[in-house]
């Protein structure tokens, strides 16, 4: 709940207030939290109440107002080379094969890789080194803030090849790494921390198409932390590398990313074309925000051993669910796994058209599998459908399916306004018919009107899935407590159903909520066609949310979502 707006609601105000006076005395672990390594103990004590399902009702550790950063992670760099510019009006970052553009530089022992603060069209760093995994190359901005996009220039930011590289914004006065005046959340300025970051990439809508960072060409063991990225028209970040079944992808980690309002995926990650492609084995994504997507929050695929994404916040996604790119756009989180075993844990997901998760089995010649392999879906809060909750596809690989501990909330139907042939659902989860992959759901709690499950197939073991209350969390500041009692009242504006068969016009009432151009706007009166932007007599523009996601102290559900003091 955002407190910003919260003294026009003295009631919610008086609430926040509370929970924030009592926090020390609440918090009592719910879980334990994960660190990196993809060990994840105790996350089904303390905090649980009901018949078996899971409520968190104490949580996180304070506020940390007196945190401190640690610097020097990487140390004081011994050899440094700064990238000049590649000309261009405005200038560009552009090379494609930076070793061989710069054939002086020792890439094997270079310490850092500054890009130099400024304003650019694009920054691509092609055919990166590879390096020991004990003296990575730091990549990262110098003398203020780094801009890219927004001159309908392909892609904001490209990185090709490479092992062991490190993007950072991250200010280190000691590792010598990003700007004190540019330092993101860094230190714990979540709120309105918008175009605070060391390396911003925003392309302002200018290409249809483009995504902020795109990350391939046999790149692999990298790490990108501490950057913002904004205004894509097409996702985020997109990270693999097409059409090389070969090509694995091994130890990514991927943290403490500020990801919101694109057009379509927050972050893609794995092909979706057909085989070959490569596999995604130690994948680490944390601690993350991956806020009003077009479609999907999150979609992973291609996943093999030992992959993790714990602690994140997914949502709201699927806002342009009425003018996505493609019919059925419009789902959360999809989840794509081809062997060995994975975990999707404490994360917030919140909004979706269709479902929550979609889950897909990947079956793919040569893939070894072994008895223990599987998918775990547990201690998550999902929250405010269209439609539906989880479904999971019947294509056989092994792989055990489990979702345990989680909780839904927030069901209310009106898919049937872009779909028309669509019936309201029975259930809020379905396995596809007669799936060969084990499955079990156990110790979930559903707040809704329908049942938790409809049918049940031999391989699938179904245990106490209850029926219950659900409490939202409380946010420290994230957007209007309107939106915040269910995240589908935000949508992408437009002015045509482009995904309904018949295409009409799309007509808003007052006190309906859009995003339009990255800002949120709230209609002042019924209108069709009027861009908010251009139209303030309909619109009243509200700004940019705070987007301070963090569960304020003595929240239900602490321990989930972004982690601070962090981890």
């Amino acid at each position: 709940m955002s407190l910003t707006v919260l003294a026009r609601r003295p009631a919610q105000l008086a609430l926040l207030m509370s929970l924030l006076a009592g926090a020390s005395a609440s918090a009592s672990a719910c879980g334990t939290a994960s660190d990196d390594s993809g060990t994840t103990g105790g996350a089904s004590s303390g905090g649980q109440t009901g018949s078996g399902g899971s409520v968190w009702l104490g949580g996180a550790a304070g506020d940390g107002a007196d945190y401190e950063p640690s610097y020097g992670r990487f140390g004081e760099p011994a050899a440094t080379f700064t990238l000049p510019s590649s000309g261009g009006d405005p200038p560009s970052l552009s090379y494609a094969d930076v070793q061989a553009s710069f054939p002086e530089v020792d890439w094997s022992a270079l310490d850092r890789l500054y890009l130099p603060a400024g304003t650019y069209q694009r920054i691509q760093l092609g055919n990166l080194p590879d390096r020991a995994p004990e003296r990575p190359l730091v990549i990262t901005n110098l003398g203020g803030q780094v801009k890219a996009g927004g001159f309908d220039a392909g892609h904001p930011m490209v990185i090709g090849g490479g092992t062991n590289w490190v993007l950072t914004g991250r200010y280190d006065p000691v590792s010598q790494t990003g700007d004190a005046a540019f330092v993101g959340h860094a230190e714990g300025a979540f709120a309105g921390s918008q175009g605070s970051y060391g390396i911003l990439l925003d392309d302002a809508f200018s290409r249809e198409g483009a995504s902020g960072l795109a990350i391939g060409g046999f790149a692999s063991a990298f790490e990108v932390d501490m950057i913002e990225i904004a205004r894509a028209e097409f996702a985020g970040m997109l990270v693999k590398t097409d059409d090389q079944g070969d090509a694995l992808m091994a130890d990514v980690r991927l943290h403490d990313l500020y990801v919101h309002d694109v057009g379509s995926e927050g972050l893609y990650l794995g092909s979706t074309q057909a085989q070959p492609q490569h596999a995604f084995e130690r994948l680490r994504i944390y601690d993350s925000r991956f806020l009003r997507t077009g479609t999907e929050a999150l979609q992973v695929g291609q996943l093999g051993d030992d992959c993790e994404i714990h602690h994140n916040v997914l949502g709201p996604g699927a806002i342009r669910w009425r003018s996505a790119f493609a019919d059925y756009q419009n789902g959360n989180v999809q989840f794509g796994q081809r062997y060995g075993s994975s975990s999707f844990h404490h994360n917030l997901v919140i909004g979706t058209g269709d479902l929550f998760v979609e889950f897909f089995p990947q079956p793919v010649p040569g893939d070894e599998h072994g008895a223990a392999d599987e998918v775990v879906f547990a201690d998550n809060y999902f929250a405010d459908s269209s439609l539906s909750g989880v479904y999971t596809h019947a294509d056989a690989n092994s792989v055990t399916v489990r979702f345990e501990r989680n909780v839904f909330r927030g069901f209310s139907f009106d898919y049937d306004e872009v779909y028309p042939d669509q019936s309201e659902p029975e259930a809020i989860f379905a396995v596809g018919s007669n799936t060969e992959n084990p499955h079990v759901l156990r110790d979930n709690r559903h707040d809704s009107p329908y049942l938790f499950i409809q049918w049940i197939f031999d391989s699938v073991t179904e245990e106490n899935n209850v029926p219950g209350s659900v409490p939202r969390p409380l946010f420290r500041d994230f957007t209007l407590p309107e939106i915040e009692e269910d995240f589908r009242r935000v949508e992408w504006w437009t002015d045509v159903v482009t995904r309904h068969p018949d295409m009409p016009a799309r007509t808003y009432d007052a006190g309906d909520f859009v995003m339009h151009g990255g800002r949120l706007y709230e209609a002042l009166r019924s209108s069709t066609g009027a861009v908010p932007s251009e139209h303030p007599e309909d619109w009243e523009d509200l700004g940019l949310p705070p987007d301070d996601v963090r569960l304020a102290p003595g929240s239900p559900h602490g321990g989930l979502g972004v982690r601070w003091p962090p981890e």
